[in-house]
């Protein structure tokens, strides 16, 4: 799947629509979505985002072809990175604690917040190693 229009044929096909359904579903219109499969345009963002969540896609898969997704996963971490991400989020949490906290509520709610700064370190350290790391060292390749 080279193009634009072919991976938006391929995901209607899967998603078992026609483009007058993924024209209903985003409110673009159906000459814009036959353009978009014929392939004689490729939208612009905001409708690439709207084409993309009715159909349960990934925007950058669908503009790309690649998974930008699967590409960062494949970059493991060593546990130094993951004693420095601890490390990290343990000096974050210990900034924070000042505040007052009263009852389960806020114990729970701080526990989600350290969940998902802890996801979005995890995800940013992958990024990092995708882009600053030499092609001849990666293992992707």
């Amino acid at each position: 799947m080279n193009t634009f229009a072919d991976r938006l044929n391929f995901l209607l096909t899967n998603a078992e629509m026609r483009p007058i359904d993924l024209s209903n579903a985003t409110g673009i219109d159906k000459s814009s979505i036959s353009r978009y499969l014929n392939g004689d345009y490729v939208p612009k963002q905001r409708r690439l985002t709207k084409i993309a969540r009715a159909l349960n896609a990934d925007e950058g898969w669908l503009l790309t072809g690649v998974d930008q997704k699967r590409n960062i996963e494949s970059f493991e971490l060593s546990r130094k990175d993951e004693r420095e991400i601890e490390s990290d989020l343990e000096d974050m949490m210990n900034s924070i604690s000042s505040a007052a906290y009263e009852g389960e509520d806020d114990i729970e709610d701080l526990e989600a917040f350290k969940a998902t700064i802890k996801a979005a370190m995890i995800q940013a350290k992958k990024i990092a190693k995708k882009k600053y790391t030499p092609k001849k060292y990666r293992k992707d390749k």
